[in-house]
């Protein structure tokens, strides 16, 4: 994974977007601070094709068929702890 993946999941877990918190993907760009991670990680794509990244990896699930809304899985949450950990 990515080191601004990693970022974007633990901000995630610190604001509390996990499990079954429908969060819009909009406002959780704006919790996290997107802006600063992407110019921090010289990260040119938007926030909505990094979530599908995350999506694909299983560590964030979307909710709805838009996908417009998500949150971390478990397997997101257990993540985010083993890089806290070390």
């Amino acid at each position: 994974m990515k080191d601004y993946e990693h970022e974007v999941l633990v901000r995630m877990f610190d604001k509390g977007i996990i499990g079954m918190d429908y969060t819009s993907v909009e406002k959780i760009a704006s919790k996290i601070k997107w802006p600063d991670i992407a110019v921090k990680y010289r990260v040119k794509k938007s926030f909505q094709s990094v979530i599908r990244e995350l999506l694909s990896k299983m560590v964030v699930m979307d909710h709805g068929k838009s996908g417009r809304v998500a949150s971390l899985t478990k397997l997101g949450v257990d993540y985010v702890h083993e890089l806290k950990k070390g």
